[in-house]
């Protein structure tokens, strides 16, 4: 088993420097380098939003061969090339004139993310720590990754309006580099693969489990999508409907550092379904968006429940596969997660047009939450090799 060593804080570190920037620039960053394009070129918000579309998609197919390769190789190498790449793609991007290219560019994007994302790091993580030094390690890195949009929509618009779009790409780049010059120094040289000498077989259990995390994604992105416009559409004023947006991305702050004291009193699978019950109660109580006080009650519990979901996801899988194939069963389940996370804003934006109103999609989105929670039980107890105390399986040396 690794233990932590001195080296621990700089790896922590260093992976959330990784994951804040990445998520910053590569997904956060969006929206306003989307709107400066289009002023650039005349495109439409479609000719944008489909390469980002794109993108996602990108680290959906691509997310089961990256957890395998975690796995065998370790990441080192992969996560510094995603750092790599994603400046590579903002030089692209800035230097094209044509839309072909600017799709390149986000594909290209798309194989940084999901190189560099939560599930690339989250494999690292279950391979270098165990236990507590993993959990302590995980809050850390989403707890600092959480802030990547706080840094980096008001830094993107600053450089934006200071020094035009071209710039902005090319300083967005050079952070990124940097970055993965840090990724080499830090992360570990070698790698001990995993003593699991054949590749993972799912059993029953991962598509159980697999679903129920996909149906909460789509909650949580199709919630996400539709507070702003619901909230207006309700008799609030844009700042007070921005509030609450903003109230919802804070809420996940404490709801990931409460998660780790209920690790301690409850098994990852029963507290994940109590999180995913919670974004159902949530978005059922947007119903009354109309009470402010209810609103505001609905926006801190989904902030709270959406942000520790990220954290119990990987508990879930680690309880029941162990860290040598983590890499291998997280990237299985990321194409299903990740896939519906780039297609829900075109089902949400479908549904509304036919129905012209809210209230059919939150139905959907609290029945689709309760599903999950269901789907949750029927992956049964853990399995039958017993869950150690630690939370995890012992490591093969």
């Amino acid at each position: 088993m690794l233990r932590p060593s001195a080296s621990t804080p700089a790896l922590v570190w260093t992976l959330a420097l990784l994951s804040t920037v990445s998520y910053g620039a590569l997904y956060y960053a969006q929206p306003l380098l989307a709107v400066a394009t289009e002023q650039a070129f005349g495109w439409s918000r479609t000719h944008t939003g489909l390469a980002f579309t794109l993108a996602l998609v990108v680290t959906a197919v691509l997310a089961p061969g990256v957890g395998r390769t975690l796995d065998r190789h370790g990441g080192r190498v992969l996560l510094t090339a995603g750092a790599v790449l994603g400046a590579a793609a903002f030089m692209v991007l800035a230097v094209s004139s044509g839309y072909v290219m600017f799709v390149a560019g986000w594909l290209l994007a798309g194989l940084a993310m999901s190189l560099t994302f939560y599930e690339a790091v989250f494999a690292v993580l279950a391979h270098q720590l165990s236990g507590p030094a993993r959990r302590r390690a995980s809050l850390t890195i989403t707890l600092v990754a959480g802030l990547a949009s706080t840094v980096f929509v008001p830094l993107t618009t600053v450089l934006l309006q200071s020094f035009g779009r071209q710039a902005t790409l090319l300083g967005l780049s050079a952070l990124l580099l940097i970055i993965g010059a840090l990724v080499w120094k830090v992360l570990p040289d070698s790698f001990r693969a995993s003593s699991v000498s054949s590749p993972f077989v799912p059993d029953w259990r991962l598509p159980w489990l697999t679903m129920a995390f996909t149906l909460a994604r789509i909650v949580t992105v199709g919630v996400g999508l539709q507070l702003v416009p619901l909230l207006l559409g309700s008799g609030y004023l844009p700042l007070e409907a921005a509030g609450l947006a903003a109230l919802m991305g804070l809420a996940a702050l404490p709801g990931r550092m409460l998660f780790m004291p209920l690790m301690a009193r409850w098994s990852a699978l029963p507290l994940t379904g109590a999180l995913i019950a919670q974004l159902s109660f949530a978005t059922f109580l947007f119903h009354l968006a109309e009470f402010k006080l209810v609103a505001v009650l609905a926006a801190a519990l989904f902030g709270m429940a959406s942000g520790a979901l990220t954290l119990a996801r990987t508990e879930v899988l680690l309880s029941f596969y162990g860290p040598q194939v983590f890499g291998s069963v997280n990237g299985r389940m990321a194409r299903s997660v990740n896939g519906a996370q780039a297609l829900t804003p075109l089902g949400v934006g479908l549904l509304f047009t036919v129905t012209a109103a809210y209230t059919a999609s939150l139905n959907l989105m609290v029945a689709l939450g309760m599903a999950a929670v269901l789907l949750l039980a029927s992956a049964g107890p853990m399995n039958s090799l017993g869950r150690p105390a630690s939370g995890d399986f012992p490591r093969h040396r």
